[in-house]
């Protein structure tokens, strides 16, 4: 006996979301609006064409005769009993793909019904780590979860070391940043920061000379972030400070996510403008640091991997592998009359990561979509493995190109090479002779 389904409460407790996320997980066409009423989903089925119309809002009144339409041309159509294509829609062992935006007129805000969201539950810091050094320290300094500090100052972050001696005190993790191979220290606290960490802090940067110190708390005082700021304004670009603050959230019943909140930071523009006021940078620098901006707007825009930390006045800029001795450069040449991007080895066992790299070329150049320039440079410890393009950085209105091109090329070199690098071991590497001579 075939079930109909006929009551209106439960037809109409099925949601538009539902019930398109099911019609397309199962390869249902949308055929777009018919009128301001409905969207059209069409699919070809034992040689008939099928439809089945989705409202374009739940409040319209044969919305449940439109429901049990839907529900009876799904029965028909996969063969199943009705009460069976009802369960699914209703979400009691539904095969349906997460509700994703309406496409009908191609224009954005056309969601039929407003989507249920869950709400977000604060965490008790002390519930995920007893103690700051036996259990948040540890955690840190793991990589996936470092990266999501990384991620949150643009950084590319890899653990030296924890609880690191400097001076008289010990630091709870010493890093580098890859990116430029300098000094980071994280000093760790799960509650409200205090004198006695600032102090630390202050001890740490006169011990390294060239520092960025990155001080994570629950919770920062009015105080303790006016003093990072302040010295900030007072230090030259040697150090950084950095105050986050950290913070556990849920859903449900889900594992708790740490998310890192900035509340002080260097001001970068600031001291750049200082600096070309007195003479100690040009005014060309600002037009190149212009430039980087520019291209950081096109990175956000393409939302990839990379990203661009702070725009330099340099001719070039950098971004990390995620492993000391690799990088990602972006390099103007107004000379030339034209930008190129790289990705640059250095250290001594760079020869023996670029032929390593240089064995897989085919592959590389394959991903890439172009042939690179190989530039071994056999007299010092760095390689380069380079594309450039024609354009002239000096000419403002070719900027827009020039980034565009420059963003897409380090999200291809990035994806290329970043899970190459990171599995690539020199001593994998057999010299020749010819190699062995040099």
């Amino acid at each position: 006996m075939k079930v109909q389904i006929k009551d209106r409460d439960a037809l109409s407790s099925l949601t538009t979301s539902n019930l398109r996320s099911y019609l397309l997980s199962r390869g249902w066409a949308d055929n777009g609006f018919w009128g301001e009423r409905a969207i059209i989903y069409g699919k070809e089925y034992a040689g008939r064409d099928w439809e089945i119309l989705i409202p374009l809002r739940d409040t319209v009144a044969d919305y449940a005769e439109v429901m049990a339409e839907a529900v009876a041309v799904l029965a028909t159509v996969e063969e199943r009993s009705q009460l069976d294509v009802f369960h699914d829609l209703a979400g009691k062992g539904a095969d349906t793909v997460a509700a994703a935006p309406l496409i009908g007129s191609g224009k954005e805000g056309d969601n039929m019904t407003t989507p249920k969201l869950a709400r977000l539950e604060r965490v008790d810091l002390r519930e995920e780590w007893k103690t700051e050094a036996q259990d948040f320290t540890p955690w840190l300094a793991q990589a996936e979860n470092l990266a999501v500090l990384s991620e949150t100052l643009n950084m590319e972050l890899e653990t030296a070391g924890q609880e690191t001696s400097v001076g008289l005190f010990r630091a709870d993790i010493l890093c580098r940043d890859t990116l430029d191979d300098s000094w980071v220290l994280i000093e760790n606290q799960l509650e409200r920061t205090d004198h006695t960490h600032l102090g630390q802090l202050l001890t740490y940067a006169a011990g390294l000379q060239t520092v960025t110190i990155i001080w994570v708390a629950a919770t920062f005082t009015d105080e303790h972030r006016a003093a990072l700021d302040w010295l900030n304004e007072i230090t030259d670009e040697r150090f950084r400070f950095f105050g986050l603050e950290v913070e556990l959230w849920r859903i449900g019943n889900s594992p708790a996510a740490p998310k890192f909140n900035v509340v002080s930071r260097p001001n970068n523009w600031s001291r750049t403008t200082q600096r070309v006021a007195s003479g100690e940078i040009p005014e060309s620098s600002l037009k190149q640091q212009r430039f980087w901006e520019q291209l950081s707007q096109q990175l956000e825009k393409s939302a990839g991997n990379v990203r661009l930390a702070n725009p330099p006045t340099l001719p070039w800029t950098y971004y990390g592998l995620g492993r000391t001795g690799f990088h990602l450069e972006a390099v103007l040449n107004p000379q030339a009359g034209r930008i190129r991007v790289e990705l640059r080895l250095k250290g001594p066992d760079s020869k023996a990561h670029f032929a390593l790299l240089e064995g897989m070329k085919e592959a590389i150049e394959t991903e890439i979509g172009a042939p690179l320039d190989w530039a071994k440079q056999p007299s010092n410890n760095v390689s380069r493995i380079i594309l450039h393009r024609d354009g002239d950085p000096a000419d403002e209105s070719a900027w827009p190109e020039l980034a565009e091109w420059t963003a897409e090329t380090l999200e291809k070199f990035d994806a290329t090479f970043r899970e190459r690098v990171k599995n690539i071991n020199a001593a994998d590497w057999q010299p020749d002779d010819e190699m062995q001579e040099e």
